[in-house]
């Protein structure tokens, strides 16, 4: 090539695009004269390359799914929910609810799921450490010989003969090591990063197992207590469907006054009204429960109700300091926010550490078939050094970005201690509270159940209508589900309580245990809670023990 224009051979010419990497060849018939080749040629790669980017836009279009796939999808997916999780085939407690909760409920799973892609993320990033080990081969073939003249610069005269030194047919394959120290460096900061990303997904998880139980213990809770009165429920609505008939007669015949049996009327239907109202808890209660476990949500749960409930646990005794204290070093999400504090240093390690640089080994096995090499066989051994000075102009913008983020990690970790401690303040508070309405409810049952029996016996000698009776029966019903759902309220109370404080009884390695035993394992872990043996200890003693363990190890290696 000379001047800018392509030298022409009897066999055609060659036009190769240094940066696109085509290279055209053109036969002499076609081959244009003059000074519009490269115009010509140019005008021709252009429309080439119109017609590929418009054939490749015209052949992708939406397909929306069909309604037979979206059918099979729903039956795949009913096939799915028979065949991950077991029937119940017995009255669950709440210790079987809790494990099947853990073992079968989607959203856990689908956490789970995170956690393990979070491991793998790691994993792949610790790949990123090694060295680059490439292999490439290739196969070349061309129309005509490579061939070419030299030109005397000064006189303009061709000084050689038309040669070539190189094959028409010819392959070539290497193997190449390289290794980038400043590559290495930046990979190895992404490696920790990932493994502490893993960290913030498992810390994660275990608040959200936590949570799952908290609410599978609300929900259980509410269900055992209004399954349990259900059947005393239907009764008293039967008989107050009779009384409101017989007060209906009453009124048409005029037997009483009419006001009273307004009144009377009334005072029904405001019974009614609750009972219906305790109807629709027990079915709620019921879904809420089937979701969480995994169940259909129409299916009929058997639960386990003791004819006595357990006693509830009292307060800890412990000040509120300590158990703030407990409850950030249990805090999946304030832990998390440390992790992200070290992620956000090694980033600004990072932008720092790619200003320097980068230093490059390499050693590569070679081989090329061409006839005319002397050796078609070499090992080839290099150092490189590359470095993006301009990148230096951007170090001031890269310290306010570092800053920046630091500033919002801070920022992001002080509203996660606020958001714990509050919660550890309020569980705290509305377990207290449960307890004082519990009492008070448990006194109301016993008051209107010593009503409700002296209205029997006055009905017994037609002492009151059957009217009061029926009232007063409605009343002592009424009072045993406000102390049953007072008693689930507690029980929500302190499972909230729990969670506040970031206790989680479920072992490292749950998913190989069986329903009945993660049930054991929460029962005894549970039991010892109740009984007041909950584990805190006050992480302010770690501080403490810290300067001793570093003493005893000064003392050891001297």
């Amino acid at each position: 090539m000379k001047g800018g224009h392509t030298r022409v051979r009897d066999r055609g010419y060659i036009m190769t695009g240094l940066t696109t990497g085509y290279a055209f060849q053109v036969s002499p018939e076609l081959a244009p004269k003059g000074k519009g080749r490269l115009k010509t040629l140019a005008t021709m790669v252009a429309i080439s390359a119109a017609g590929v980017v418009l054939s490749a836009c015209g052949t992708v279009q939406p397909e929306p799914l069909g309604r037979q796939d979206i059918a099979t999808a729903i039956q795949g997916d009913e096939v799915l929910f028979q065949q991950m999780t077991p029937a119940i085939t017995e009255p669950l407690d709440l210790n079987h609810a809790m494990a099947r909760a853990l073992k079968y409920n989607l959203d856990n799973r689908v956490k789970l799921m995170e956690q393990a892609l979070a491991e793998q993320s790691f994993n792949l990033a610790k790949m990123d450490m090694l060295p680059v080990l490439a292999a490439n081969a290739g196969f070349t073939s061309r129309s005509n010989e490579d061939a070419s003249s030299s030109e005397n610069v000064r006189t303009g005269v061709q000084s050689l003969a038309q040669s070539t030194s190189v094959d028409k047919d010819r392959s070539n394959a290497d193997l190449r090591l390289s290794w980038n120290v400043l590559d290495f460096g930046v990979s190895y900061l992404k490696a920790k990063q990932e493994s502490d990303r893993f960290l913030i997904v498992k810390s994660a998880r275990r608040d959200i197992m936590a949570k799952l139980l908290q609410q599978t213990r609300s929900a259980y809770w509410k269900a055992a207590v209004t399954q349990k009165l259900k059947p005393r429920i239907d009764v008293l609505l039967i008989d107050t469907e009779k009384a409101l008939g017989q007060l209906e007669e009453i009124q048409r015949e005029k037997l009483r006054a009419p006001l009273d049996v307004l009144q009377e009327q009334r005072q029904l239907l405001s019974i009614m009204r609750n009972l219906k109202s305790l109807q629709r808890s027990v079915e709620t209660s019921q879904i809420e429960l089937a979701s969480l476990i995994n169940q259909s949500p129409n299916a009929e749960i058997p639960l386990e109700s003791p004819s006595e409930l357990p006693a509830l646990p009292p307060l800890p005794s412990n000040d509120l300091d300590v158990l703030e204290r407990v409850a950030l070093a249990n805090s999946g999400e304030y832990i998390g926010q440390l992790y992200n504090a070290r992620i956000a240093q090694r980033e600004a390690r990072k932008s720092m550490l790619r200003l320097l640089p980068g230093l490059e080994f390499s050693y590569s096995a070679n081989y090329d078939s061409n006839s005319y090499l002397y050796n078609d066989t070499w090992a080839q051994a290099g150092v490189r050094v590359s470095w993006n000075i301009f990148r230096l102009l951007a170090i001031n913008e890269i310290k306010a970005q570092n800053e920046a983020r630091d500033q919002m990690v801070e920022a992001r970790r002080l509203a996660s201690n606020m958001a714990t401690l509050a919660r550890v303040n309020l569980g705290w508070q509305q377990y207290h509270n449960s307890l004082d309405s519990l009492s008070i409810a448990q006194r109301f049952q016993a008051l209107d159940e010593q009503i409700a029996d002296f209205s029997k016996q006055a009905r017994a000698s037609r002492a009151i209508s059957g009217t009061a009776s029926l009232l007063n029966q409605a009343k002592a019903l009424n009072s045993v589900l406000s102390n049953s759902l007072a008693y689930a309220d507690a029980q929500d109370a302190y499972g909230g309580f729990l969670f506040s404080l970031g206790f989680n009884p479920v072992p490292e390695d749950y998913q190989r245990y069986d329903v009945d035993a993660l049930a054991n394992n929460l029962n005894e872990a549970f039991r010892q809670w109740s009984s007041g043996t909950l584990p805190l200890q006050d992480p302010a003693f770690w501080l403490e023990a810290q300067p001793e363990a570093t003493a005893t190890q000064g003392q050891a290696s001297l």
